[in-house]
């Protein structure tokens, strides 16, 4: 069991982000990870179960894919939130660049449950590290001025509001507040770039 301590922390992060109207439905994206995890329960601790509409796309592309899906029922459940769920199309993502894609068909899939809900937003777990991780990244592939842009809090109908959380915080305080989460495998694999930069730049930039 976790204390309610934490998740009445999220919730002030999500409050404080000035993000979100209370009174207005918000779409979440649940991946199974710690971040989404943090940011649905505090969803739910700002706007309440009944504003929140929780979206899991299940790619397929892993063997932990379902585990991840089962993961993410459970998490919907502790919250008493409605789950949606959608399943790419076998082949979907078998070429180009995966992540892309895969990210393509997330962002599209929570607009058609945004629109069909009448939710104001949809709602991702990004952190301040993901914004150190995405501009490091922008600045190696393509350098110029949108690369110091980072993640912006705010990008169409997308709201980002625990951007001033680290992972490591968010991770301890999914553990504090006995949410469900999994890690991702997939995010040690050196063959994408990103995880490179994780894995091997920002400790050192880190230590500096």
């Amino acid at each position: 069991m976790g204390t309610p301590e934490a998740v009445q922390t999220l919730g002030d992060v999500v409050r404080s982000s000035g993000l979100l109207e209370p009174g207005v439905d918000v779409v979440v994206m649940v991946s199974g990870g710690p971040d989404s995890a943090c940011v649905a329960a505090g969803l739910v601790e700002f706007a309440g179960a009944h504003r929140v509409h929780a979206l899991h796309v299940n790619y397929g592309l892993r063997a932990e894919a379902d585990a991840d899906e089962r993961l993410v029922r459970d998490l919907c459940a502790q919250l008493r939130l409605d789950l949606h769920v959608e399943r790419a199309r076998p082949g979907t993502l078998e070429h180009g660049n995966v992540q892309a894609a895969a990210r393509r068909l997330r962002y599209a899939a929570g607009e058609r449950l945004r629109i069909r809900t009448g939710a104001g937003w949809i709602a991702t777990g990004h952190t301040r590290t993901d914004v150190a991780e995405t501009v490091l990244y922008r600045l190696a592939a393509s350098p110029g001025t949108r690369a110091l842009m980072g993640l912006a809090p705010r990008f169409g109908r997308v709201v980002r509001p625990l951007l001033s959380l680290s992972r490591d915080e968010t991770r301890q305080l999914a553990l504090a507040g006995g949410l469900p989460f999994a890690d991702d495998a997939s995010n040690r694999d050196p063959r994408y770039a990103r995880n490179r930069i994780r894995s091997e730049v920002m400790p050192v930039l880190n230590e500096l």
